[in-house]
């Protein structure tokens, strides 16, 4: 029997990184690490430039297109999504084309009709969370906080938008962020754009929910959690506090706190995508697969479209629940969602997957995407060892 053939459970073979800042198989962040992720310091082989520890202006370009590959009918705004909370940036030009300039001192212009190109926007408020995407080397832009745990979007009046996740950007590199799908609101899996919850949150809670984005991007991730707790004791139903707030305790070890801050939000705003993205993160580090399962289904009901690493955790927990037919599903759901690699761990898990099911091949052939796509992961080795061992078996004639 191969180590293939007689797998232990997947969260027990795989290093995968989470919504949360942490791997398969490990526990949470704590102490000086957690202050460190809390304002995006560089770990490991990575180092900053002197961009990335200064407010330089950051360039981020793209183009919105509709499904059929055609520009949007009118001019777009482009969104920064941090936390739950939209920041407007700009529009497209009438081909779709935007350019954004973080930290420019000029202001966003908001008619869109008296422009042919994005104007640049006012320096982007600081977030409290960091990138998901840590494997690299290098200097990246994802240290800047004003980019931590953010999205680019679309908004245009009768269309639903992909949101497309910010990542590491290396000098020198191509700073275009692709293409942003926007669908129409008859689309399956569109989803409102602003809640009810959000636009209740009293201008009180906003402030100390923005105090506490300030003070975690300086490090000081208690006193951020002071202003959370002040922020959902003014508004209880504040979603989107108690998500930041339950990420924050995750950072510092409290997984029992953190769950039920997820939970309140949950409660508090059922149709919140990232409550149950994050409770779902915790029953992976519990192993617990049959609530893992529930939930990554719950969050793929509200939005089918945005969120791959749904289908991600979705497949880890039907494997485990010995349902590799469900979880070869869920995972080739999750490699066609994630057309720009944010995830690189989707390689990964379907190599074991279709490694598992003797398709060693095939297996073989996304265990190579997977490193080349995150050749730095610290479960690198451990994948380089996988790869070997099924083009090994790959190359054995059929047994007859």
């Amino acid at each position: 029997m191969t180590r293939f053939e007689g797998m232990r459970p997947l969260v027990l073979l795989l290093a995968v990184l989470s919504p949360l800042g942490t791997t398969f198989g490990q526990a949470p962040p704590s102490g000086s690490q957690a202050a460190a992720a809390m304002i995006g310091t560089a770990t490991g082989n990575a180092t900053l430039s002197p961009a990335a520890t200064t407010n330089a202006p950051i360039l981020l370009t793209g183009r919105v297109l509709l499904e059929n590959g055609s520009p949007p009918p009118r001019p777009a705004k482009i969104e920064r999504v941090c936390n739950s909370i939209p920041h407007s940036e700009g529009f497209t030009d009438a081909q779709g084309y935007f350019g954004i300039h973080f930290g420019s001192t000029a202001a966003v212009t908001q008619d869109a009709d008296e422009q042919d190109r994005l104007a640049p926007s006012a320096t982007a408020p600081i977030q409290v969370l960091p990138s998901v995407s840590g494997d690299e080397a290098g200097a990246s832009i994802s240290s800047d906080n004003r980019l931590l745990d953010c999205e680019l979007r679309a908004v245009l009046a009768g269309y639903h938008s992909q949101s497309v996740p910010i990542k590491p950007l290396h000098l020198m590199e191509n700073p275009d962020v692709g293409v942003i799908v926007i669908r129409p609101d008859a689309a399956p899996g569109g989803t409102a754009v602003v809640t009810a919850q959000s636009l209740a949150v009293p201008k009180q809670a906003r402030k100390l929910f923005d105090r506490a984005q300030e003070e975690a991007s300086a490090g000081k991730t208690d006193r951020a959690k002071q202003y959370l707790e002040k922020a959902v004791a003014v508004y209880p139903q504040y979603a989107a506090a108690w998500c930041a707030l339950g990420k924050l305790q995750v950072a510092g070890g409290g997984l029992d706190a953190a769950r039920a801050s997820f939970e309140h939000a949950r409660r508090a705003d059922p149709n919140l995508v990232d409550a149950y993205l994050q409770l779902a993160t915790v029953a992976l580090w519990d192993r617990k697969w049959q609530e893992l399962a529930d939930l990554s289904a719950k969050g793929i009901e509200l939005d089918p479209i945005d969120y791959p690493q749904l289908f991600l955790y979705a497949a880890v927990a039907n494997y485990n629940l010995q349902k590799p037919d469900v979880a070869e599903r869920d995972i080739e759901r999750a490699q066609a969602l994630d057309s720009r690699h944010a995830f690189p761990e989707i390689e990964r898990i379907a190599g074991v997957i279709l490694a598992s099911r003797k398709e060693y091949a095939a297996a073989a052939e996304h265990l190579r995407a997977y490193l080349q796509l995150a050749p730095n992961a610290g479960d690198a080795d451990n994948a380089r060892a996988r790869l070997a061992e099924a083009e090994k078996m790959s190359a054995q004639p059929p047994a007859k």
